[in-house]
């Protein structure tokens, strides 16, 4: 159940089939505290074995961004060095995030990649019935938390008032 007094920000893609990454329009300011700046329009990679948010070297060349720190991160099997920048992000649920720290980084088919630090301020969740999958995003997150080991064991018709929202 929703209070009255919380507003949530929610966003649901479904695709036409099963997909093996979750991809997202978003954008990126160049200032780190405002959507009154340089910009530029991107399809994020949502990655949950990620711990922190990347975005691509010409992303931050292309918006000026100057590194304010460096970090060394793990990757598949090395480690690398990698400048962090700072910059505020427009997500499809019309959130906007500012100050946020962004590693810069090759990720391999996309200039963003949105990793834990993002996600884990929300709701995520993936669905994969009848051949599609279904994205959905949610911030803040629900006071309730959704089981699906819970929702296995209720009998059909309560499964079903919860699953036709």
């Amino acid at each position: 159940m929703i209070s009255n007094n919380e507003k949530y920000f929610p966003y649901d893609l479904e695709y036409s089939h099963i997909v093996r990454e979750i991809k997202t329009p978003i954008s990126i300011y160049a200032s780190p505290d405002s959507t009154e700046s340089k910009s530029i329009n991107s399809e994020a990679v949502w990655d949950t074995g990620a711990t922190h948010s990347v975005i691509s070297l010409s992303v931050a060349n292309k918006l000026d961004l100057i590194s304010i720190d460096k970090k060394i991160v793990g990757g598949i099997g090395q480690e690398v060095e990698s400048d962090i920048v700072v910059a505020t992000i427009l997500l499809p649920n019309g959130t906007v995030l500012t100050d946020r720290r962004f590693l810069v980084n090759n990720i391999p088919g996309a200039d963003v990649l949105i990793g834990m630090d993002i996600i884990s301020i929300g709701d995520f969740n993936i669905s994969n019935a009848n051949g599609k999958t279904l994205f959905s995003f949610v911030i803040p997150p629900f006071k309730n938390k959704i089981s699906y080991l819970k929702l296995a064991h209720q009998p059909e018709a309560d499964m079903m008032a919860v699953t036709n929202l």
